[in-house]
């Protein structure tokens, strides 16, 4: 017969049944216990002062009495219920434990397949009585949180899955995310950790729940955080931009402290172990099909270990309603990028050209920018300066009014500009200017209509005016005599401050007949003849 101790209530039981008169074979046979253990008890209930018709015994005296019956068992030399029926497993549960990484619950499922029936406790003694499983830690439990208030997020690789496009196997990621109140979990399938994929993983998160939570714990994966720090995290433009469209509070996670986030830690290799392995998928859409619907019809309808409820019941009835609403417009990721302003004032964004205007920014300026489906806008130290549409890749989007104004005609081969320039210095430049860009190629003269304006911001409108009359008087269009006319005329030549005469102005190039050059006439006063050419 073993042995087995008393607690602290049969104990007072056997000495308040005393005090009230009845025997120690009374005693015995109303509570079940041996007449030797009753003896034993009431004897030393004696010695500590206690009387029959006495008080009944003070907390000091109790405690002595337990005391009394607290033996050391010696070490359990026979084996435990159950533990002959693993013993023939030994290397299976080893394989499953150490090779596999499976948790207990998946190999007790897998020992019932194969007609083993043990409980949880059992197999977890024979597991660390082997040496086989991680030896229990000390750990506290965080306080539990509101409902809709908070939730925990994390990635997880699941294994490989072929891809039947390419044929080629791809790592499969799982963003996993957890309402710690409820325990209810969503499952998305990536391959990828971008920041698109997390922006459309939580999407599908919160259109599966009904709602966004008001803060969201998170690891530091490169897409949300850009700098991990204990103290400081810094998020990513983009995430945080997401974050405050969305209406939730951003609150990343230490480095290497999976307890800051215990429960989707958790959850994260729940998933790996009850839904992905021993799974079939024919692809990622499939995949994601199955696990939206695992969420719910196995995850979400489980009696969880830890709170005893069913988490889609608690959720249903406690938490949703106190989560933020969603709204129905599609969210649009944003891109965030830091540009600088290339000497022909554009930026270099996604592969497309925009332009900055170059009174604000000129080359060599710092930007941000911003784009999205639609629009790409550039910041300048937080203010928006310009917007453009999209362009696609190797597209370019040109603002005129962004070039400097003494290159926007030529940047955009707009004579006509350039002339009405002109007009405003006076008639003579107006037509000196259209004479330049006489011909089939008007844009390869704008060099030389920029140069005439340019000599009226140096020597004067007026001074200019009158060296193009001088110049279309001889039928002389070039831009670099026309400047040495200007240049004379300021030095003093009398020859270029002399007016014109009705006979210097003439209508043709030449002064001359052709027949003057023509060697077989001879000049006789002021008649030609021709000379007689001797052979």
């Amino acid at each position: 017969m073993g042995y087995r101790e008393l607690s602290r209530m049969e104990i007072v039981e056997v000495v308040r049944r005393w005090q009230a008169g009845e025997s120690q074979r009374g005693i015995a046979r109303l509570t079940g216990l041996a007449r030797e253990t009753v003896s034993k008890y009431l004897a030393a209930a004696g010695t500590l002062g206690l009387l029959p018709n006495g008080p009944p015994p003070n907390e000091e005296q109790v405690v002595v009495l337990v005391r009394l019956g607290s033996v050391v068992g010696a070490p359990r030399t026979w084996a435990a219920p159950g533990r002959d029926a693993l013993e023939p497993h030994a290397e299976h549960i080893r394989n499953w434990v150490q090779h596999d990484g499976l948790q207990l619950t998946r190999v007790q499922e897998l020992l019932a397949q194969d007609g083993v029936r043990c409980s949880y406790m059992t197999l977890l003694r024979f597991v660390r009585r082997s040496g086989w499983g991680s030896k229990p830690r000390s750990t506290v439990r965080v306080a539990e949180s509101q409902p809709g208030d908070v939730a925990e997020i994390d990635y997880g690789r699941m294994g490989m899955l072929l891809n039947p496009l390419t044929g080629k196997r791809q790592a499969i990621w799982a963003l996993v995310v957890v309402l710690p109140f409820s325990r209810h979990c969503f499952v998305w399938l990536t391959t990828r950790q971008t920041l698109e994929a997390t922006i459309e993983g939580l999407e599908a998160a919160w259109r599966f729940f009904g709602g966004v939570p008001h803060r969201v714990v998170l690891d530091n994966f490169p897409a949300a955080i850009a700098g991990p720090d204990a103290l400081e995290p810094r998020p990513t433009r983009g995430f945080l931009e997401y974050g405050q469209t969305r209406g939730f509070l951003l609150d990343p996670a230490r480095v290497r402290h999976p307890k800051d986030k215990p429960h989707v830690e958790r959850t994260v290799r729940y998933v790996r172990e009850r839904f992905w392995k021993g799974g079939h998928f024919a692809d990622l859409i499939d995949a994601r099909r199955q696990a939206q619907a695992w969420c719910t019809e196995v995850a979400g309808r489980r009696i969880h270990g830890s709170t005893g409820h069913v988490p889609l019941i608690v959720f249903t009835e406690h938490e949703r309603a106190h989560l933020l609403p969603i709204g129905d417009e599609p969210y649009d990721v944003p891109v965030w990028r830091t540009v600088t302003v290339h000497p022909d004032h554009h930026v270099s964004f996604q592969q497309a050209l925009y332009s900055a205007p170059s009174s604000t920014c000129p080359p060599g300026t710092t930007l941000e920018v911003r784009g999205d489906r639609a629009l790409v806008k550039l910041y300048r130290r937080g203010e928006l300066i310009k917007s453009h549409f999209r362009q696609p890749r190797g597209g370019r989007a040109t603002d005129p009014s962004h070039y400097p104004p003494h290159l926007t005609a030529y940047a955009l081969r707009a004579p006509d500009r350039l002339v009405r320039q002109a007009a405003t210095l006076g008639p003579s430049v107006h037509t000196y200017a259209v004479r330049l860009l006489e011909g089939p190629l008007p844009w390869a003269k704008l060099r030389q209509v920029q140069k005439l304006l340019r000599l009226g911001e140096r020597y004067t409108a007026e001074r200019l005016e009158a060296a193009c009359a001088r110049s279309l008087a001889y039928e002389l269009v070039d831009v670099r005599r026309l400047e040495r006319i200007i240049v004379l005329a300021i030095d003093g030549d009398p020859a270029v401050d002399e007016p014109l005469s009705a006979a210097q102005v003439l209508p043709s190039r030449f002064a001359r007949p052709g027949s003057a050059f023509d060697h077989r006439y001879a000049l006789h006063g002021t008649s030609m003849a021709p000379v007689e050419v001797l052979v």
